[in-house]
């Protein structure tokens, strides 16, 4: 079995290239799913962030309130590394579930933040999905709904290009030309020949 990390800024389109992989067999982990999940009422991740954060951070139905989770978290550093702490273990715990449960050969693991993540270890190289600015900020306008302004903050808060070259071992440029296709069953293609160059 050959796992490793498929990651990428905003808007870059890692996602497409996660679904590409899967239609030609590759075993997807989505940790974006994975963060959802394990949130879910009496969790013991959220049980943990209530007793770190207080009961502010849950909605009447003791569901979690996302919004006033991030705009405590985000108000500290210290404060959004506990929610990282708190919350990246018990993600690691349902991938390595997820691995040790599927019988595929490939498995793709999906996540913003793979590189320098307690994950990254399971992975035994990162492919990093790589955008022109202009297509991110017109994605993430339209999944969004946000302003050009805030799309631009929000890439201008995350690692720029030359961090994900610097710290994967393939690289997909993904401008939304028809390339794309190619360059992904090309990779896939690498990958399952085991000729990691």
């Amino acid at each position: 079995m050959v796992v490793f990390g498929i990651t990428g800024g905003s808007g870059s389109g890692k996602t497409s290239v996660s679904k590409m992989l899967e239609k030609l067999g590759v075993h997807i982990i989505d940790t974006d799913v994975i963060a959802h999940e394990i949130v879910e009422p009496n969790s013991d991740c959220l049980n943990e962030l209530v007793d770190y954060f207080g009961d502010s951070i849950l909605n009447d139905d003791k569901t979690l309130n996302r919004k006033k989770l991030a705009s405590i978290a985000f108000s500290d550093k210290q404060k959004t590394e506990a929610l990282s702490n708190i919350t990246h273990k018990y993600i690691k715990a349902e991938v390595v579930k997820d691995i040790n449960t599927t019988d595929a050969e490939l498995v793709g693991i999906d996540g913003a933040v793979i590189i320098g993540s307690n994950v990254e270890p399971l992975c035994e190289f990162i492919v990093s999905v790589i955008a022109d600015k202009q297509s991110r900020i017109t994605r993430i306008k339209t999944r969004d709904n946000i302003t050009d302004e805030q799309a631009i903050q929000r890439i201008n808060a995350q690692n720029d290009d030359e961090f994900y070259k610097e710290n994967s071992m393939y690289i997909i440029y993904n401008n939304g030309d028809t390339q794309l296709e190619s360059d992904v069953v090309g990779l896939f293609n690498k990958i399952k020949g085991n000729s990691f160059e």
